[in-house]
């Protein structure tokens, strides 16, 4: 049997290594070989694993489902597992050593409890008819270091994530009507910043003590499963990625504390439409490249183009309102006919119809006396032209012609 491999080591091109290792967030090293996470791959969470495959690549996935094979060509380095020996052994005799902020590997029952948290994620690729709308606002996670007679705030990572849910909202529709679901709570979380707490005091317009007891995470996440969750409808997102992952873990961190009636609603099939995929699909409709373009298009940049205006941008209960609105108006265009456009060709030259009016018989003969006394009657060149059938220049020379001018 081949050594599981434990970490790899990646070069890109101008941009610095990564390494990545299983149990671990994927890093980078500083300038003294520390190893920190990298702030580019957060949205990875955790590498899973690490193996070869038949034609000697190395594939690597991740808690978030992404993953990617790299040829020989494209690793530095890499380690396996050794007997007695540790990931952080194994790296130490590469010249490298683990930072502080990056987190020990999660548990087995972590990992056990994330897995039942949404353990069926269907994909819908049409707006369903009733959903509930859901967007989340995050906060970055921060740890106090002692630093001589200072207090140094560092990024640092937990169970795999480096942010959390800090505002989590919720809206039903049947259609394009609002039906009586509505959700929009805050969290607290000992790692967040000050201004985040003081964001969501403004924003709630509560006391201290109070907002301090209503984002307790278990309680607002109780909540969440049983007024949302237990209905059992679609949840649409206007990009899953980041929004259904720290969902699902901080459902995972609370999961022992739910009912079994709860962690139950928690283990259903769940079926998801993403909104920000849904876009990509009318954008490339009419892409005849081989490989549709993935965009990843702001949520408000797109409610622009479609003139549609949020007063509230990064406030999770507005933008979940925006994405309804937006992914709605996105299906218009879909159903619509599209104008299929044909070659193009030169201009028609413009050619001037001739005149074929009959004179009126009591118009006088067109002459250059006829025309200074019509001009001297404040008739214009174009007029008396028109009167007669003729070119506006034909009358203007014969005025300028009789009068000398």
């Amino acid at each position: 049997m081949a050594a599981k491999i434990v970490f790899i080591e990646r070069e890109r091109p101008q941009a610095g290594h990564l390494v990545y290792i299983v149990g671990y967030p994927i890093c980078e090293p500083d300038v003294t070989g520390q190893l920190v996470p990298a702030s580019s791959m957060v949205s990875w969470g955790e590498i899973t694993q690490i193996k070869r495959d038949d034609h000697q690549r190395f594939v690597i996935e991740s808690t978030s489902g992404n993953s990617i094979t790299l040829g020989a060509k494209k690793v530095v380095n890499f380690g396996v597992e050794m007997a007695e020996s540790s990931v952080t052994d194994v790296l130490t005799q590469s010249g490298y050593s683990l930072s502080t902020t990056v987190t020990t590997p999660v548990s087995d029952v972590f990992k056990r409890q994330l897995a039942a948290v949404f353990p069926q994620v269907a994909q819908l690729q049409v707006i369903p008819e009733r959903y509930a709308v859901i967007d989340c606002e995050f906060g970055i996670f921060f740890g106090r270091k002692q630093q001589g007679d200072n207090i140094v705030q560092q990024q640092v990572s937990i169970l795999g994530e480096k942010a959390s849910i800090f505002q989590l909202a919720a809206l039903g529709y049947a259609g394009r009507q609002p039906i009586e679901l509505f959700f929009n709570h805050y969290f607290s979380h000992p790692n967040f910043l000050a201004d985040l707490k003081l964001k969501g005091l403004r924003e709630t317009r509560l006391t201290l003590a109070d907002y301090e007891r209503e984002t307790q995470p278990v309680l607002v996440l109780k909540e969440f499963i049983q007024h949302v969750l237990a209905r059992q409808l679609p949840l649409v997102f206007w990009d899953q990625h980041n929004d259904l992952r720290l969902l699902r873990q901080l459902l995972a961190i609370h999961f022992s504390e739910f009912s079994a009636e709860e962690r139950s609603i928690l283990r259903q099939p769940l079926m998801v439409f993403d909104g920000s995929a849904y876009t990509n699909l009318v954008i490339n409709r009419s892409n005849h490249a081989r490989r549709e373009t993935s965009h990843y298009l702001p949520l408000n940049g797109v409610a622009g183009l479609l003139n549609i205006f949020n007063p509230q941008q990064h406030n999770a209960l507005w933008d979940a309102q925006t994405t309804h609105y937006v992914v709605n108006a996105l299906a218009e265009i879909q159903q619509t006919q599209p104008i299929i456009l044909t070659q193009p060709q030169p201009a028609a030259q413009e050619i001037e119809p001739e005149r074929t009016e009959a004179l009126d018989p009591t118009t006088p003969a067109p002459t250059a006396t006829v025309f200074c006394e019509l001009r001297s009657a404040g008739k214009t060149y174009r007029e008396i032209a028109q009167t007669f059938g003729i070119s506006t220049s034909t009358v203007w020379r014969a005025v300028h012609q009789a009068t000398g001018a």
